[in-house]
Formats: C-alpha cells, sequence, structure tokens
C-alpha cells in the first residue's frame, strides 16, 4: 500500500484559528481492505535556552519539543484491488492561540500533518507533510492621512535611553506583512546628534524555564534576547531639523510574525535612534505587529 499526502487548495498553507484541509490518496501494491484513515495536527517548537556547565559558566543550546495538536478518525471499510486507488478528506483545526510557522534567531515554530492509514492484516503506513500557519494577519491598522505624532510604544532596548529631541510623525502603518512599506517623518531637535538612524526592528524574547520542564535546574539567566534589523535608512540629524525629514522602510520578509506567550514573544518595532559622539544612542520606538497573511481591508 501507497500514500500521497495531500494539501488541496490550500498547498500546504494554514492559517491561525482557521481550519485547514487534508487529504490523503490511498493507493493499493495489491488487494487490501482499508479500515481507517486518521489525521494528526503536529507543532515543534524549538527555543534557545541557556545552559550552565561544570565550569560555572554558561552556554546557549536549543531545547525542542513536538505535540499532536488535534486529531480526527475517518472509517472508511474500502477494499482496493492492485493498482487502484481512493482519496479520503478531512478537516483540521489550528488554533488561534498557538505559535505560528517562524524561523527567529532563539526560535523555531515548524508545523506537519501526520495520516496513519490502516487496513486488515497490515502493519499501519504512517506519512508526513510539512504545513506552513500563517498568523492571522489584517491591514486595518493602516492609518489614513497624516497621524499624530507617535508617543514610545515600548522601552528602549537594552543598554540604550530614550531620547527626548526626537519624534517620529505621520506614520503610515502599525501593521506590517511581508512586502508593507511603512513611511513617516523624523524630527530632531537635539543639536549633538550627527545621523539618525529609522529602522524596523524585530525583537525575539525567550524566557528560561518555562517550556516542558520549567523546574529544570539547567536553566538559570535571565530571559535571551535577540534584534533582527529588518529594514534600516540613515540621514542626516541636520536634515531631519525643523519640519523634520521623510522616510520609507519595506518589510521584504517576516521571519517571525509578532507572538505573545509565556516562553516567547516577538514584537517589531519601528524605531529612531540618534548617533550622539561620546553617548549611548537615545531612541524612540513605535509597536508595530507583523503578520505571515496578507488580508485586505473590506
Amino acid at each position: 500500500m501507497d500514500l500521497a499526502l495531500l494539501q488541496r487548495g490550500t498547498e500546504g498553507t494554514g492559517v491561525l484559528g482557521h481550519s485547514t484541509p487534508v487529504s490523503v490518496e490511498i493507493r493499493a501494491t495489491r488487494r487490501v481492505r482499508v479500515t481507517s484513515v486518521q489525521f494528526t495536527l503536529v507543532h515543534a517548537l524549538e527555543l534557545a535556552q541557556t545552559r550552565a556547565n561544570q565550569f560555572g559558566g554558561t552556554y546557549h543550546a536549543a531545547e525542542r519539543h513536538s505535540r499532536d495538536v488535534g486529531s480526527t478518525q475517518v472509517s472508511t471499510g474500502i477494499t482496493l484491488r492492485e493498482g487502484e486507488s481512493c482519496f479520503e478528506v478531512s478537516q483540521l483545526l489550528i488554533p488561534a492561540d498557538a505559535i505560528p510557522t517562524l524561523h527567529g534567531k532563539l526560535a523555531l515554530s515548524g508545523w506537519s500533518v501526520r495520516v496513519r492509514v490502516s487496513s486488515d492484516g497490515n502493519a499501519d503506513v504512517v506519512r508526513a507533510h510539512p504545513l506552513i500557519v500563517q498568523s492571522d494577519g489584517t491591514t486595518d491598522g493602516t492609518t489614513d492621512g497624516i497621524a499624530s505624532d507617535v508617543e514610545p510604544g515600548i522601552g528602549p532596548a537594552e543598554g540604550r535611553h530614550a531620547a527626548r529631541g526626537l519624534h517620529l510623525s505621520e506614520v503610515s502603518a502599525d501593521v506590517v506583512h511581508p512586502g508593507a512599506e511603512v513611511s513617516g517623518v523624523v524630527t530632531v531637535d537635539d543639536s549633538r546628534a550627527r545621523t539618525v538612524a529609522v529602522s524596523i526592528v524585530m525583537r525575539e524574547e525567550v524566557t528560561p524555564g518555562t517550556g516542558q520542564h520549567p523546574q529544570d535546574a539547567h536553566h538559570p539567566g535571565s530571559t535571551l534576547v535577540e534584534e533582527t534589523v529588518i529594514d534600516q535608512v540613515r540621514l542626516s540629524a541636520h536634515a531631519a531639523k525643523g519640519p523634520g525629514a521623510p522616510f520609507t522602510l519595506t518589510v521584504g520578509s517576516v521571519p517571525a510574525p509578532t507572538v505573545a506567550t509565556p516562553a516567547l514573544r516577538v514584537r517589531w518595532v519601528l524605531r529612531a535612534a540618534l548617533e550622539v559622539p561620546f553617548r549611548h544612542d537615545p531612541e524612540v520606538t513605535a509597536p508595530l505587529t507583523a503578520s505571515t497573511r496578507i488580508r485586505s481591508r473590506a
């Protein structure tokens, strides 16, 4: 008995909070009576964790867990002769609060569909097929016309300081997806600044000890943080004085959409940072929501 696992109509892509169709083609290599087909949705999550070594130091290691999220079984009772085939179709619901597919520096999230075909007098035949799960995106967060000044959305990153003489305004969008553009105006009031860098930044935060074994003594240390600059433009601080300087940034890809769980947070921000001689670079940030799914407004 031979199997071909198909994702009809979705091309191997699902969306959080939605059902995804799954189907399997069963081809008989000899006479066989198929009794049941089971479809199972599987999620695998890999997070970087801080480990302690025997010398009192620490290092980072990946910790991977896999679990069955949902399953459905179809009773068949079909007899196939050699060379004959049949199709079985079902639906699997992807939980709305799950972690979508992502490829970050600290986190990897992957999905698959496993199918198990049972038949009389034979061992079960099992196959698996990868599934890309997108976050449920929307473009409703875009603004129409000119927006008011953007207040800092979250605190500056570690080692950075809030800037008083730096402002973001007329920001065109607070929801981004692959291919989206974010434009606006940056204004600098600090006469000591030489350059201002405006960036779209993806920030991953992994909290140790919140995985499968939260009491494990091998999870010392604080939250692990990694940042990825998605796009950046550098402007002269002098040109950004007065009415300010316009900027446009492009989101070429979304390695990891916005996520908020006890173990993993992925945050996106629009950041403007000043380069001031002999000082930490002060900055302001505005929150963004990133999605891997593009959905137009109605």
